[in-house]
């Protein structure tokens, strides 16, 4: 799969809501976003294709922080049209190589349990489950399943 990562900027906002939409049960909007964008402590990366003609599309991102020596992954989501090609994977490995380079020495970011999919694909990627925490998501009152990956 082709595609190249940069920095997301306001300009990805539409495309970064459109995904953001479709993925979670309750998305963040618009100044969610810009307030991560404009945080001292967190990252950001969009993954976008090319095609023939120059046009770009966003196939996914990524939004994390920083606390310490620790990468807090915040948000990861695939536009539905990318899902299943490897996206989510290049999601994660960049967000691994920017933790080694900052020297960071855990990674850690809360799924759904019944989330299969993410869970699977966080395992598959090295996480393990270290915690829980009760009633994180406020809207269905289910528990969060707190995972982590060692650097």
């Amino acid at each position: 799969m082709q595609g190249s990562f940069g920095a997301i900027g306001e300009a990805d906002l539409d495309c970064i809501l459109e995904i953001e939409n479709l993925s979670f049960a309750k998305p963040w909007n618009r100044l969610a976003f810009l307030q991560e964008l404009r945080s001292e402590n967190g990252g950001a990366y969009a993954l976008k294709s090319e095609d023939a003609g120059g046009r770009s599309e966003l196939m996914g991102y990524v939004c994390f922080r920083y606390v310490f020596d620790e990468m807090h992954i915040l948000k990861i989501a695939v536009a539905p049209r990318w899902r299943g090609r490897g996206a989510a994977s290049r999601l994660i490995r960049k967000s691994i190589a920017e933790a080694a380079e900052r020297r960071i020495s855990k990674i850690f970011l809360e799924v759904r349990p019944s989330n299969h999919p993410a869970v699977r694909f966080y395992l598959k990627a090295g996480f393990q489950i270290v915690g829980k925490r009760k009633n994180y998501y406020a809207e269905t009152r289910e528990d969060a399943w707190v995972m982590m990956k060692n650097i």
